[in-house]
Formats: structure tokens, C-alpha cells, sequence
């Protein structure tokens, strides 16, 4: 006999309130980043997300507060971007490609920012 078993997660109010409590945090577009030239690639541009929510989860940062996974229309295509807070926009560029002028330039402006240069 052959029997499956599935698994449902009742969504309760509370999880439901948590979720658009965070999600008014997501200000951002990981997108953006490419349109402003600071990624070439979706892929340079999904690395430097990966890298960003490693970071989060070396140090316990939840995820729900700073990234989600959303699907946008650009060109007649479905793609997959990425909604962050203003923390997780930092992080991403912050682990995208430094050889880049545009992403350079935001990493040393955010290090002077933190010295108070």
C-alpha cells in the first residue's frame, strides 16, 4: 500500500501580520542595481543576493525581514527579482562585482559613511 502524506501549514493571522509588517521594510528592488549598471548579468546580479543572504544567515538576520522573492513583467517576460530592505540593498552591493566603477564607488562611499571621512 502506497500512502502519501502532505503536509499543510495553517497560515495564522499572526504570521499573516508579520509577513506585511515586513514586507512595508522592502523598499528596494534587487533590479535596480542592474538598471543603475552596477551588475551586468542577472546571474552577476543573483550572486551578489546569494552572497548578501549568506551574510544575513551568518548572523542570524531573518531573511522575511529583508529579502522575498517576487516575480515582475520586464519586456513581455516573466523574471525573477528580489524585493529588500534597505540593509539587504547595502549587503548586495556591497557583494557584487568590485570591479565594476558604479558598485566600487557605493563600496568606498560606504566606508567613508562609516569612518565619517
Amino acid at each position: 500500500m502506497l500512502v502519501t502524506i502532505e503536509q499543510t501549514q495553517a497560515h495564522a493571522p499572526l504570521d499573516s501580520f508579520l509577513d506585511s509588517l515586513a514586507e512595508k521594510q522592502l523598499t528596494y528592488y534587487a533590479t535596480d542595481l542592474l538598471q543603475q549598471r552596477g551588475c551586468n548579468t542577472m546571474d552577476e546580479l543573483s550572486n551578489a543576493v546569494r552572497r548578501a543572504t549568506e551574510v544575513c544567515n551568518s548572523m542570524h538576520l531573518p531573511l522575511r525581514e529583508n529579502f522575498k522573492v517576487v516575480y515582475r513583467s520586464r519586456n513581455g517576460e516573466v523574471m525573477q527579482d528580489w524585493r529588500l530592505s534597505p540593509m539587504a540593498y547595502m549587503l548586495m552591493v556591497l557583494n557584487a562585482n568590485s570591479q565594476n566603477d558604479l558598485v566600487a564607488r557605493m563600496q568606498v562611499e560606504m566606508v567613508r559613511r562609516v569612518l565619517k571621512l
